[in-house]
């Protein structure tokens, strides 16, 4: 996107999307205003972006537009209806690789952080359950605890706060056990992670979008080296070794956000050009993604839990790394 500045509009959604919907939907709106967009690539598409898309493709008529949804908020079966192109993290499997990550950590207790508005979305309940029943199948005790929302009265401060407050106190709770702590909300990883460094029995198995530059920097005041994320991962195990919590921290290899922008980026502009078979073409799609990741990515299909499949609506799965690698 950097190398073709001129062919790309930028927007953000407002701070407060889940109260301030119309906005979303009017940015999204005028987008397609323009006949000149052939692409738009929603990250995170957050509420707001089925009824927008429904608008752009059915009432505006711009079925001519390519439509790719990244980090969906709304219901799936909803989203891949009207979408062309789905792309999320493989919420279930991160709900398996938490649980699994706590057993080799022998880890007594794993925390779930979330509130209720989070609780509405299909995936993440769907994680939460594969996170608990992997969990209890390991002998391990899940506890499910109450957070702020972000987008609430309190704000994001106020949530961060509170979360920052809890750990001590769910420590203490569980004085001599190895606790793993979970929290399905962005904004908050960096409140986790600040108050978990200075726990020697807390563990951060993955953030909730998993990516080496989630919270980390802001938590711990690094350096975000953005273009290098080999070199993040080195600072952060550097700086993880030197506070005594090598192994109690785990992410994935690649920000997968990012790659879901760069990998959609790389395949509209195939896309508008004539080089794809239709809006979805999977060898192209899965082309731009190793691009996008320096390597093989893995793209899923995702199914809901009534055995539906949706062939447009892709998850991306990658392996934890174990910081200890990446000591220098």
């Amino acid at each position: 996107m950097e190398a073709n500045p001129e062919v790309v509009i930028h927007d953000t959604y407002p701070d407060n999307f889940s109260s301030e919907v119309e906005t979303t939907i009017s940015k999204l709106i005028s987008f397609a205003s323009d006949p000149d967009v052939k692409a738009i690539i929603f990250v995170q598409a957050v509420q707001g972006a089925t009824a927008a898309f429904t608008q752009i493709a059915k009432d505006m008529g711009r079925d001519d537009i390519l439509l790719i949804a990244g980090v969906p908020a709304e219901d799936p079966a909803d989203i891949a209806a009207i979408t062309d192109i789905v792309l999320a993290n493989d919420e279930i499997g991160c709900g398996y690789q938490v649980a699994d990550l706590a057993d080799m950590w022998d880890c007594d207790v794993l925390v779930h952080y979330s509130f209720a508005r989070h609780l509405s979305y299909e995936t993440i309940v769907a994680k939460r359950d594969a996170m608990k029943a992997t969990a209890e199948s390991y002998g391990i005790e899940f506890v499910e605890r109450d957070c702020p929302d972000p987008t609430g009265d309190a704000g994001m401060s106020g949530a961060q706060a509170a979360v920052l407050e809890d750990i001590p106190k769910v420590m203490n709770e569980y004085a001599g056990k190895k606790v793993c702590f979970y929290c399905t909300n962005c904004g908050l990883q960096v409140a986790l992670q600040q108050a978990i460094v200075n726990e020697p029995n807390a563990y951060y198995a993955l953030p909730c979008c998993p990516s080496p530059y989630h919270g980390f920097q802001e938590a711990f005041g690094l350096t975000a080296t953005y273009g290098d994320v080999n070199g993040a991962i080195v600072n952060l195990a550097n700086y993880l070794n030197e506070h005594d919590a090598i192994n109690r921290f785990s992410t994935w290899s690649l920000p997968v956000n990012m790659s879901m922008i760069n990998a959609g980026y790389a395949y509209a502009c195939k896309y508008i050009a004539g080089e794809t078979n239709g809006k979805l073409d999977m060898d192209v799609l899965n082309a731009c993604f190793a691009e996008a990741a320096g390597g093989e990515i893995e793209l899923g299909t995702y199914v809901d839990a009534s055995g539906n499949s949706y062939d447009n609506y892709l998850l991306i799965a990658l392996e934890p790394i174990n910081f200890a690698d990446y000591l220098n």
